[in-house]
């Protein structure tokens, strides 16, 4: 078994925005209320996040979400990580163990700066936040999963992807949160079952892919179904999921509470 939710699929600000007004009709249609993404992994031994976003808490009591192996974060942008202090009732349920924490050593490094309070040695108090941070540098395994980083240009940081492998299977791979996807990534993630993309939006932008980035990177990947996170209000996600679906059939806007079995 392998499956996995979007927590969240929204930009750095969600969907609405503050201070916007939208039509009845876009606000009416739950599709277009986007938290900020993540997703959480899981098969039969494991369960895991990828980010924890500002939302963190409310994400994983909507989901009923009790038990996590381990964080993995993609960079350290205040919209992926500013939820990780919710993560203290994961070691609380842990017996005040560590929960392991994944990413590059840039990414590590920030944490460690932004949750100054709980990176260290110890000793930590009962029910705080104690993380045990792991710098990812090659393939890794939690539980059934391998698990391989692949490094994306974000322009002003490096973002950090993931494909996760279960018994030799290309099932997953997460690439959020970059600019250009590198001819290296493409090849060693080609074929994976599903790929989930930033397209951040129609029009372009100078860190982020767009719709048609998006497709092109989906259409050199071969994956049997791609899916677009980190959606601005750009998306009317009925309106645009009917114009992608004309030309484009294996490519889906995600929403947030969308669950994917594979």
């Amino acid at each position: 078994m392998f499956r996995f939710c979007f927590l969240g699929t929204g930009t750095s600000q969600g969907v609405p925005i503050i201070g916007k007004s939208y039509p009845t009709s876009f606000l009416e249609n739950p599709k277009n209320h986007r938290l900020r993404p993540s997703i959480y992994v899981e098969t039969e031994i494991s369960a895991l996040v990828v980010d924890t976003t500002p939302e963190f808490r409310i994400q994983m009591l909507r989901e009923k979400i009790k038990w996590l192996d381990a964080v993995l974060i993609t960079h350290a942008h205040a919209d992926h990580i500013m939820g990780m202090d919710d993560c203290r009732r994961f070691c609380d349920m842990r017996g005040d163990k560590p929960l392991p924490i994944y990413g590059i050593d840039q990414t590590i490094e920030i944490l460690k700066k932004v949750f100054f309070y709980a990176f260290h040695d110890g000793p930590h108090p009962h029910g705080y936040f104690i993380p045990e941070p792991h710098i990812v540098e090659s393939e890794f395994k939690i539980g059934d999963l391998s698990i391989r980083p692949q490094l994306l240009d974000h322009v002003y940081i490096t973002s950090c992807g993931y494909l996760f492998i279960q018994n030799g299977i290309k099932k997953l791979a997460y690439l959020t949160d970059c600019k250009y996807v590198p001819d290296n990534v493409i090849e060693d993630i080609q074929g994976v079952e599903v790929v989930v993309l930033d397209g951040l939006r129609i029009t372009p932008h100078p860190t982020h892919l767009n719709l048609e980035e998006a497709i092109e990177v989906s259409r050199r990947v071969k994956a049997g179904k791609t899916y677009l996170t980190h959606l601005t209000h750009e998306y009317n996600h009925d309106e645009h999921q009917r114009l992608i679906s004309q030309n484009y059939p294996n490519i889906y806007l995600a929403w947030d509470g969308l669950w994917v079995e594979i």
